[in-house]
């Protein structure tokens, strides 16, 4: 009798799944395996022979062994261990004891996309990855812009993330030296804007200072006035972004746009992709090592603080919280996320 498998079963992690999160640029996936965790499960990332890429579950289906310990050949994987073999849709198409391929031997595989530089994997149910479109990022693919960026693991939740990134009020606080001078004095009233899955919000600043690192990179005297505006928006669980657009003249505006890309990895830690975009000074090297440096520390700064409220929760519960204006977006974003988590059973 041909002995079956009988499978594990993954300790839930209540993130919402039914969403597109993007898990590694383009650029770091090739035809050798990039293993991570995401939403709570070990994942292997890979390109077939055809350039595709392709995300499996990271776990032999024989024993408890990571298939990124294996080895990739013609578009297969075999186990280090067992020496099974896996196609890229994750079925076993080879065991070396026996000439029958066990009932049941197969390992997750997730719909995965590409799109603006980054590979995005879909956790959710499958069959519903094609009724949701992904997040529009053109920024961060087109030549007119240039964009720097950074990845980091955090021991803070997706949601403490997403909250911090939709108030810049904390900006002034955490990154004095980068703060622009208009949210040093009591930002304008805030245009929010709400559906069943997104927010949004926008704030038009009156004339004021840039920083002086934004007017050296523009060639601007820092001691001139200009208008800013502000949007933010809450793409999907996976993604923040941030425009930044100070107007020079009536049809001149310089531009920034701050992509936060979030991943959970379990309910108490996350993955950050993180990008700054700008359609000034693209080609001047010098402005891009600048704002490598500058921003690095930005949100080394910023995902510390997180993790400083992360292990206050971890430790003493949620406690009581004041709520002021600047909160409305954070609030909603919360809001977002338990409705999703009821509407899939979570």
């Amino acid at each position: 009798m041909t002995p079956t498998f009988h499978g594990h079963v993954a300790s839930p992690v209540v993130v919402p799944t039914d969403c597109w999160y993007a898990v590694a640029h383009s650029s770091a996936i090739g035809q050798h395996f990039t293993a991570l965790r995401a939403v709570g499960r070990p994942i292997v990332l890979f390109r077939t022979s055809g350039g595709q890429p392709v995300a499996l579950e990271d776990r032999c289906a024989h024993r408890a062994y990571p298939l990124s310990a294996g080895t990739l050949k013609d578009d297969t994987i075999r186990c280090g261990l067992c020496g099974f073999v896996y196609d890229a849709g994750g079925q076993c198409i080879h065991v070396p004891t026996q000439s029958r391929v066990p009932l049941g031997a197969y390992v997750e595989a997730y719909p995965v996309r590409e799109s603006d530089g980054l590979v995005w994997v879909w956790f959710g149910e499958p069959g519903r990855a094609r009724l949701h479109r992904l997040p529009e990022l053109p920024w961060l693919a087109d030549t007119a812009w240039a964009t720097v960026s950074g990845v980091q693991d955090v021991q803070a939740s997706f949601l403490l993330l997403h909250e911090s990134f939709a108030d810049v009020t904390q900006v002034p606080f955490v990154a004095p030296e980068i703060s622009p001078a208009v949210l040093g004095s009591e930002p304008p009233p805030l245009q929010v804007t709400v559906s069943e899955t997104t927010v949004s919000l926008r704030r038009e600043f009156p004339p004021a200072r840039m920083p002086s690192w934004q007017a050296t990179l523009a060639g601007i005297s820092d001691a001139a006035e200009f208008a800013t505006v502000q949007e933010g928006y809450l793409l999907s669980p996976a993604v923040w972004v941030d425009y930044w657009d100070v107007q020079t003249s009536s049809d001149s505006w310089l531009r920034l746009r701050f992509t936060q890309l979030v991943t959970p990895i379990d309910e108490r830690s996350s993955r950050l992709m993180w990008a700054v975009s700008r359609d000034f000074s693209v080609i001047d090297d010098s402005a891009t090592q600048q704002l490598t440096a500058m921003f690095g520390d930005y949100y080394e700064r910023v995902l510390r603080a997180m993790e400083t409220a992360q292990s206050v929760i971890d430790h003493d519960g949620p406690g009581r919280e004041v709520n002021v204006s600047a909160d409305v977006v954070g609030l909603k974003i919360r809001e977002i996320v338990e409705a999703l988590l009821a509407e899939e059973g979570a």
